[in-house]
């Protein structure tokens, strides 16, 4: 009988222990599942944390963000996803240190000055602490921005004058706005909608977004600026209860994955 039980009491043990261990982390994308942001680097990411962590730290990529863009930060900060990005002048007003790595002509590649922004974010600029009630799992940029438009091709700064611009917030805004283009500040999935609809004449975004939001056949003029028109900057974040949840020993088999490496990742994907 004393056998029995004490197997039993193993086997209980044993069946109880990897589930009671285990954190599902609601994780969440406001653009599309076949978007960079999501398939290349929140999908990716998410398979590196179980994988380092032998599954007892998962994901689950929520197929419909709870909140809009904007709202992204205070969704992640409250409690309704545990992992998230969200872009800072997505919140006009919340954030300043976080226009530092936006100037223009600031870089050729998003990995470069995505890693850059990392860099000067831990020694410098972490220490204001813009990000509270968060925690801060790494800052990146997107490619260098440039513009596209479908009323007329940009040869002069005169030729911006009065075009209807969309915008993601920023440094952007100020860029466009002394350009002479009128500003639209909205999220970028609302971009197609705005392009089809003639609400916008153009938009200022990375190389690689037309493709992304799908609004290439839209557009009929492009202007590349060496080193770009303008970055903008980005945050990876957690909840911290639940970032805190997950036991000491898998947050250090994590951490390899964040910081640097994870800005670097971004820039490239």
């Amino acid at each position: 009988m004393r056998k029995t039980l004490t197997g039993l009491a193993v086997f209980a043990f044993v069946a109880s222990g990897p589930a009671g261990a285990q954190v599902v982390l609601n994780a969440s994308s406001w653009v599309s599942p076949a978007h960079p942001l999501t398939a290349n680097m929140l999908v990716p990411l998410c398979e590196d944390i179980a994988k380092v962590t032998s599954g007892r730290v998962k994901c689950n990529v929520l197929p419909k963000p709870p909140v809009a863009a904007p709202q992204t930060f205070d969704g992640v900060a409250n409690g309704l996803m545990d992992l998230s990005f969200t872009t800072h002048g997505y919140t006009p007003g919340r954030f300043a240190l976080t226009e530092a790595p936006e100037f223009p002509f600031m870089g050729d590649t998003a990995e470069v000055t995505a890693v850059a922004y990392q860099r000067i974010h831990e020694r410098m600029l972490a220490k204001a602490d813009e990000h509270k009630g968060v925690v801060v799992l790494s800052v990146f940029t997107h490619g260098p921005g440039q513009m596209y438009n479908t009323k007329r091709a940009i040869n002069t700064l005169k030729d911006l004058e009065g075009l209807k611009i969309r915008v993601g917030g920023g440094v952007v805004t100020d860029v466009a706005k002394a350009l002479g283009a009128v500003v639209i500040l909205k999220p970028a999935p609302e971009s197609y909608e705005l392009l089809s609809s003639g609400v916008a004449d153009g938009v200022f975004f990375p190389k690689e977004s037309p493709a992304s939001f799908k609004f290439i056949p839209l557009i009929k003029y492009a202007t590349f600026v060496p080193g770009g028109l303008y970055n903008t900057a980005f945050v990876w974040m957690a909840n911290p209860a639940k970032w805190n949840s997950i036991p000491e020993a898998d947050r250090k088999l994590i951490a390899p994955l964040l910081g640097e490496a994870l800005a670097r990742r971004s820039g490239r994907a």
